[in-house]
Order: C-alpha cells, then structure tokens, then sequence
C-alpha cells in the first residue's frame, strides 16, 4: 500500500473498530452505573483492566487486516490513538445523554458520596483540604454534563496515548 492509501486505510479502520470499541466502553459504563456493591466495584475494575486488551485485540485484527508485513509502529500507534478517540466518542455522548437527560442528579450525588467518604475516613489534618473542596465547589458549581462528556473524552485520548506506545509495539513484534 502507497502512504496515503494505508493512513486512509488506518482512519477508515479505525472508525469502524472503533464503533465496537466505544459500543465495549459505553457497555462498562452502563454496567458501572446499573450495578451497585461490591459485584459491581468487581466488574468496573474487571472491565476497566480488560480495556488494553481489547485494544490489543482489535490493534492486532487491524494489522491482519492490513496484511502488510512492513506495516510501521507509527501506523500501529495512530491506529490506536484512533481508536480510543472514536472509541471515547460513544461513550461521551452516552454519558452526556445519561447525565443530562436520565439522571440529572447523579453527578451531584456523587460528589455528595465523595466528601462524605472524605470526611468519614479522613484525619482532622486533611478536614481542612475537605473543607476548601467543597468551598471551590460552590463558587465554581457542578460540572455539567457537556463537561464531564468532554472530559471524558480527552481521558480516553490521554489513555489511547499512553497505552498505544506498547500496544503498537507488541502488536508490531507479533507475528
């Protein structure tokens, strides 16, 4: 494949696996929300650990995909960069919908759960950062839903970043 055929291969790939993908993560979303305990602190930390490898997984189909045996890390790279942002873009409207139109009061309340938990199991030392927390938190006011959405975003590009440096070079190295 020339150079500019294989970087619009990788963007069109990227898109397309990139639905399964933010279909995955909005999935982990939802089944963090909907289930509460300790099944469901079990399962969010089950998912969000199982995230790089799905990504590894569908980083490798790309690559079988491509059926290039010369295909480059830099491609591998910005494939996975791709990947977590159309991947994140699901997600991002799917918590934008959540916290906007479903639960309107979640993220209020979970910021409540927050400062309760800070004060409960904190020392009168750090009763004070609480204490400034909630301040800021009053003068700033909760963040809306188009806030968290977009933050959620960029974390997921963050992440795409940082985890796409070794998956790209694993999948590079396999054969």
């Amino acid at each position: 494949m020339e150079k500019y055929e294989l970087r619009m291969f990788t963007t069109r790939q990227a898109m397309g696996y990139g639905v399964w993908f933010g279909l995955f993560l909005v999935l982990k979303f939802i089944l963090e929300i909907a289930i509460k305990g300790n099944t469901g602190v079990f399962l969010s930390g089950f998912l969000t650990v199982l995230v790089p490898f799905v990504a590894y997984w569908i980083t490798v189909r790309f690559k079988i995909k491509a059926d290039d045996e010369n295909i480059g890390f830099g491609t591998l790279f910005r494939f996975c960069i791709y990947l977590f942002f159309f991947g994140s873009m699901f997600l991002a409207i799917a918590e934008f919908v959540y916290y906007q139109y479903i639960n309107p009061d979640y993220i209020a309340e979970q910021l409540e759960t927050l400062f309760a938990f800070l004060e409960k199991y904190n020392d009168s030392a750090s009763a004070a950062t609480v204490t400034n927390l909630k301040a800021q938190l009053n003068e700033v006011g909760i963040p809306s839903a188009s806030a968290v959405a977009v933050q959620t975003l960029w974390i997921y590009i963050f992440l795409g970043i940082i985890l796409g440096l070794p998956i790209a070079a694993i999948a590079k190295k396999r054969r």
